[in-house]
C-alpha cells in the first residue's frame, strides 16, 4: 500500500499556525491499483456561545471590533472521502494514522471488485435501481449483494433447466399457509386411533399398523407433505427380505401384489391426512406411483388324492420329543378350508360357536372377514361328518398358534408333498363352481366378486372331479385312519338354512 501525496503534507503544528487554507487544497491520496481514496486535512473549531436572556437560546459570541466569531477551542481533523457505488462515503478522524488505516482498507475493498460500481453503464444503473426497488417490496433496507448471493447458491443446487420459481411453487403447494406440519408417524398414530375408535376389526388395524409403521420408520421424522411420489415409489420397490438360508445372500423384493397392498395402505393414510387438513385437497403425489405388476400367481389346487393324503397324515401316529402323537386336531381346519372355502385368516379367527352343524352353515362375522362383510358358508354333508367328532360349544377351531408352520413344515412333508399357497380355498372355489355351475352363489359363499371367480377359477376342474372332491368323507365304523369316498350329495339347498338359500337366489337372479 502506498500513500501518494499531491503536495508536501502538513502536520498538526503547521495547521495550527495558520496554514490550513493551503493544506486543504492538497489532500492525501491513498492508492491500490487503479483505485484511490482521499484524506482531507481540516480544522475542527468550537465557537463560544452565550445564553440570550430574551429568547433563552444559545447564540454565538462575536468580536465587537471585527464581528468574527470567537473560537473556544480548535483541533485538527482528517476526513476520508470515497465513492461506493452511487453513495459518497465520508469518515472523520482526529488522528492521521487512524485515517490512513481506514483509507487503506477502503482502497483494498474497492479494488477487490466494488470499484466496478463506478464503471456501470446507464442500462446497468437502471437495472440496479429496479432490482433495489423490487427488494424494497419485502425489505425496507435491502442488500442486493446478499439477495443475489442467495439466488446463485440456490440455483447452483438445481438440475440444469430447472427454475427457482418451480421449486418455490412446489414448496408452497406442499406447504400452504395454515396447514399444520405433521410427520408421517404423527399422522399414522392419529389414523390408528381413529380406526380403533371406529371399532374396526383387530385384524384390519394390525394389518395397516404393520404397513404404515414400516412406512413411517423409513421416513423417520419427515413431514408427510414433503414426501414426493418418486420417494414413495422408491420405498415400495425397496421392500423385501433376504433369504433365511445363510448360504443365500440374495435379496428378494416383495411380490407385486404385496407392494400394491402397501401402496393401498399409504393411499389410506394420505386420504386421512387430507380429511384432517394435513395435506392440500389437490394432493396427487400417489398418482405418480406406478402400481407393481401383479400377476396374481398361478392358481394351485389340491387333487382329491392329495387331500386324502393330507387327512391321512393328520391321523397317522408320529413320535415327537419322545412321545407318540398325531395331528387329528388339524382336521377341522383342513376340512373347513377344503369344503367351505374360508380364508386362512378367517379360519384362524373362527370360533366353534360360529359353526352350526345342525343347520349346515358357518357364520363369518364382518369383524373377522377380509371384506368386513358378514357371510354364511354352507356345510356340505361330508364336511359335517368330518366336524362332528371334533365340534365344541365354543373355542378356537385352529388350535395351533402358528398354523402355517404346522401345515408347511410338518403336515405336508409327512404326506409327501409341498404345501400349496391358499390351496384349500382355491380348491373349494374351483370344485364348488364345477359342481353347482352357479358363479353368483359361489361368489357369495366364498366372499369373492363374480369377476374374480370368472377370471381365475372357471374350467380348472370338471364335474366328475368335483363330485370326487366333495365325496371325501370319514369311514363309518372303521379304524381312525381310514377314509372312504362319499356318494355325491343331494341338492345342497336341502341342508342349507333358508336365510342362505334366499340370499343366494337373489344374487343368482340379479
Amino acid at each position: 500500500m502506498k500513500a501518494k501525496k499531491l503536495s508536501p503534507g502538513l502536520g498538526t503544528s503547521e495547521m495550527a499556525e495558520g496554514q490550513y487554507s493551503k493544506s486543504k487544497r492538497q489532500p492525501i491520496v491513498v492508492s491500490e491499483g487503479s483505485v484511490s481514496v482521499k484524506i482531507y486535512r481540516q480544522i475542527n473549531r468550537l465557537y463560544q456561545r452565550v445564553k440570550d436572556e430574551a429568547t433563552g437560546k444559545l447564540v454565538l459570541v462575536r468580536d465587537p471590533r471585527t464581528g468574527k466569531k470567537l473560537v473556544l477551542s480548535e483541533h485538527p481533523q482528517f476526513e476520508l472521502v470515497y465513492w461506493s457505488g452511487s453513495r459518497r462515503i465520508k469518515q472523520k478522524f482526529t488522528e492521521l494514522p487512524a485515517a490512513m488505516r481506514a483509507a487503506e482498507r477502503a482502497a483494498i475493498k474497492l479494488a477487490n471488485g466494488e470499484s466496478d460500481a463506478l464503471k456501470l453503464s446507464s442500462t446497468e444503473c437502471s437495472d440496479y435501481v429496479r432490482a433495489i426497488n423490487r427488494l424494497k417490496e419485502i425489505n425496507p433496507k435491502p442488500d442486493l449483494n446478499l439477495a443475489v448471493a442467495d439466488y446463485v447458491s440456490a440455483v447452483r443446487q438445481l438440475p440444469t433447466g430447472t427454475f427457482l420459481k418451480e421449486c418455490v411453487d412446489f414448496y408452497v403447494k406442499r406447504n400452504p399457509v395454515g396447514i399444520p406440519s405433521k410427520t408421517v408417524q404423527e399422522v399414522v398414530d392419529e389414523l390408528l386411533l381413529a380406526k380403533s375408535s371406529a371399532r374396526r376389526s383387530d385384524r384390519y388395524i394390525d394389518d395397516i399398523r404393520g404397513r404404515l409403521c414400516q412406512f413411517a420408520g423409513y421416513f423417520n421424522n419427515i413431514r408427510l407433505a414433503s414426501i414426493t411420489g418418486q420417494e414413495i415409489e422408491a420405498y415400495l420397490r425397496s421392500l423385501g427380505a433376504y433369504s433365511r438360508d445363510p448360504d443365500d445372500d440374495n435379496f428378494r423384493p416383495l411380490s407385486g401384489r404385496s407392494q400394491n397392498n402397501h401402496r393401498r395402505a399409504i393411499g389410506l393414510l394420505t386420504k386421512f391426512a387430507i380429511k384432517r387438513g394435513y395435506l392440500p385437497k389437490d394432493y396427487s403425489e400417489l398418482d405418480a406411483v406406478e402400481k407393481a405388476q401383479d400377476g396374481g400367481g398361478e392358481i394351485e389346487i389340491f387333487t382329491p388324492d392329495e387331500l386324502r393324503r393330507l387327512i391321512s397324515a393328520c391321523l397317522a401316529p408320529v413320535v415327537e420329543r419322545g412321545k407318540e402323537r398325531n395331528r387329528a386336531e388339524l382336521i377341522p381346519y383342513l376340512t373347513i378350508g377344503a369344503f367351505a372355502g374360508l380364508r386362512a385368516a378367517e379360519l384362524e379367527r373362527l370360533d366353534w360357536s360360529e359353526v352350526n352343524i345342525p343347520r349346515r352353515f358357518i357364520e363369518i362375522k364382518a369383524s373377522k372377514a377380509k371384506t368386513a362383510s358378514r357371510r354364511l358358508a354352507p356345510i356340505t354333508e361330508n364336511l359335517a361328518a368330518w366336524l362332528a367328532p371334533h365340534a365344541l360349544p365354543s373355542g378356537k377351531v385352529a388350535t395351533f398358534d402358528n398354523m402355517s408352520k404346522q401345515l408347511t413344515l410338518y403336515l405336508a412333508p409327512q404326506a409327501g408333498m409341498k404345501w400349496k399357497h391358499n390351496g384349500l380355498r382355491h380348491s373349494f372355489i374351483s370344485y364348488r363352481l364345477a359342481d353347482i355351475k352357479n358363479m353368483a352363489q359361489v361368489s357369495l359363499e366364498a366372499g369373492n366378486s363374480p369377476q374374480m371367480i370368472f377370471k381365475h377359477y372357471r374350467e380348472l376342474v370338471d364335474g366328475h372331479q368335483a363330485q370326487e372332491w366333495f365325496g371325501i368323507a370319514p369311514a363309518a365304523q372303521t379304524s381312525p385312519g381310514e377314509i372312504i369316498p362319499m356318494p355325491p350329495p343331494a341338492a345342497v339347498t336341502d341342508s342349507v338354512p333358508q336365510e342362505l338359500v334366499e340370499s343366494l337366489s337373489n344374487v343368482a337372479h340379479s
